[in-house]
Formats: structure tokens, sequence, C-alpha cells
């Protein structure tokens, strides 16, 4: 188990307690990469002829293990610092103190290449096509703790933003089609059937039409950013993922086979 080093400073801000303190990291050394890849040979972990990935992985790993002891990392993208926040007594001063007693972390600014790289950048800007249209982030039966799997009958959440369904046209609701006819007529819940319906979250009871299989979850919308207009024309948002339909959470969606 690593072991940080931490500084006792008596707490003069408390008029009540003598004998609290509060810590400050004590720093061994700063470490470079240099140091981290002989960290890295010492252990004889190989840094050599190694694939790319794996290397940065055990690389990043490593700094991680050093903090954990205390040192401080200077990196050209980053510096890290340890922090210690939390009070301690007399008492146990001289002892280990378990790091969730305290609030130990690593804290992380930009290095001098990250800062000079961004400082030397141009920044373009544009228009997001159809940023006031619907956006899913999620679709779930509320009952469960499963994303993108629904039971037949059951109740139906999509969350999201600018989700709101609000309009005349008649395409305007949440559709569900099947997999094999992601474009189709499909089935259709209209607006009279969502409740809530707000721009952040639509529930609704899924339609007997809507049986055990794959299906693409699509929202059609008029709602703009002012609630007293309406869109001239819907937008739609077709969930990035197929649902799967079936009973009990039994899922054999693309992502889960």
């Amino acid at each position: 188990m690593a072991t940080i080093n931490a500084i006792a400073h008596l707490n003069e801000l408390t008029k009540d307690v003598t004998d609290d303190y509060y810590l400050t990291a004590e720093v061994r050394d700063t470490l470079t990469p240099a140091d981290i890849v002989k960290r890295l040979s010492d252990r004889e972990i190989a840094t050599k002829n190694v694939d790319g990935l794996a290397f940065t992985q055990a690389f990043l790993d490593e700094c991680a293990a050093a903090s954990a002891e205390g040192y401080n990392i200077v990196t050209s993208f980053f510096r890290s610092s340890i922090g210690i926040q939390g009070v301690v007594y007399a008492k146990e001063l001289g002892h280990n103190i378990p790091a969730e007693r305290l609030k130990v972390s690593v804290n992380l600014t930009q290095g001098d290449t990250a800062r000079k790289a961004v400082a030397d950048a141009v920044v373009h800007a544009y228009e997001q096509a159809g940023a006031t249209g619907p956006v899913i982030q999620s679709v779930m039966d509320p009952t469960e703790n499963k994303t993108d799997h629904l039971n037949p009958g059951s109740m139906a959440l999509i969350q999201g933003m600018r989700l709101s369904v609000r309009g005349d046209n008649p395409a305007v609701g949440v559709r569900f089609n099947k997999e094999s006819e992601p474009s189709g007529a499909g089935v259709l819940i209209p607006a009279a059937k969502i409740s809530p319906n707000t721009p952040t979250k639509l529930q609704f009871v899924l339609p007997t039409e809507v049986t055990a299989g794959n299906w693409w979850v699509t929202v059609t919308t008029q709602a703009s950013s002012n609630r007293s207009e309406l869109l001239k024309e819907p937008r739609s948002y077709q969930y990035q993922k197929l649902i799967t339909v079936s009973t009990g959470g039994d899922s054999d969606s693309p992502d889960e086979i």
C-alpha cells in the first residue's frame, strides 16, 4: 500500500478546539516523463518494442502510483500535485490515517506545451445544423435500471434535450420503426399520450403494436426555444442505438451480442 507523508499544521482558526490540525502533502520529489519510464524499467516492465497503447496506459498507471506515494509529476501536457483536505487531531499524529478519512486528491493543471499549443490555436465557430431539434440521450423502462431495453406494454422513458413534443404536423410524436423498416410509417405515439412531455423527458405506455424485437426510436417535434411559437417545419432525431423490446430484461440487441 502506498503512503503519502503529510505535514500537520495546528489549526489556529478554531477557538473551541485546541488539538486539531490541517495537512499539506510532503512532496517527495517532482518526476518527469523520464523518471516515470525509469520507474517502469526498475520494475522490469518492458519499455522498448511494446505496443504504443499498452505503454501509454502503463505510463499513466505509473503516474497514478507515483502520485499515491507523494510525488508531484511534471510533463509537457500536465502538472500534478497532491491535495489533502480535512482535519486530524493530536492523538492521530504519528499514525497512518486512511485516505477515506480525509479528502486526498490529485490536482492537475496544464503543462507548458499544452498551454502554448492552446494559446497558439484559433477558434472556428459554426452553427450546428439542426441545433434547435430534439436529441435523444437514453431510452429505458423507468422501472428498470437498464438502458436500451423496454418491456411489452410497459412504461417507456426517453431522456435528452429539446424533446418536448409539440405541433400539428402529422409526423409529430414518438415513432417506433422495426429494425428492418427504419424509415417506414411505424407506430406513432402522439403528444396526447405522452406525460410528462418536457424538453428533457418523455414518458408513455408502450403500445401493443410495439412487439418483441429490435426497434428504432425517433422523436419529431415543432417545438422551439420560444414556447409560444412553433417551428414551421418539424425536426426529427432518431436514436443512434436499436431498442430491444422483450420480457423480463432479456436482450439480444447488437451491442450485447
